[in-house]
């Protein structure tokens, strides 16, 4: 366990505030060639249970020392966690770059099937689910680009 640091002006997150244990994840592709600890969903959770743990048991603690030794370890939780994020981000990066052409070219065959959906179906039901669903994707589409 990393020494103690001085005491941390952010405070740390009170256990009111913490996510449901339950909370469902998707995992995400992972690159080609990444670390394990960047492939395996879990190294991430297991950290910020870690973290989130560490800040219950802070608020818990009786005496400054104790706290101090707790916010030393949790900072030094953050800094990997904040690592392994950037980590993931960076090689997700060049795997999103190289996802940018096949976007623009799906979403130009998706608004050609949403232009022409009455000739495809005339089952209104299908047409409409085909038009939301091509609409919610074509939207999304400017934030990924």
């Amino acid at each position: 366990m990393p020494a103690a640091k001085s005491i941390d002006k952010r405070t740390p997150s009170s256990p009111d505030t913490q996510p449901s244990s339950g909370a469902v994840t998707t995992p995400t592709p992972a690159a080609p060639g990444l670390p394990p600890a960047l492939t395996n969903p879990d190294t991430v959770e297991t950290y910020k249970s870690l973290y989130d743990i560490l800040g219950r048991a802070y608020w818990e603690a009786s005496d400054i020392n104790t706290k101090d030794t707790i916010q030393g370890a949790r900072d030094a939780i953050y800094e990997i966690l904040t690592d392994l994020n950037i980590a993931k981000l960076e090689a997700n990066t060049a795997l999103f770059l190289s996802l940018k052409t096949k976007i623009r070219d799906s979403n130009k065959a998706l608004e050609e099937i949403r232009d022409k959906v009455n000739g495809i179906t005339k089952n209104i039901s299908t047409a409409s689910s085909i038009v939301a669903a091509i609409a919610k994707v074509v939207s999304i589409a400017p934030t990924l680009l």
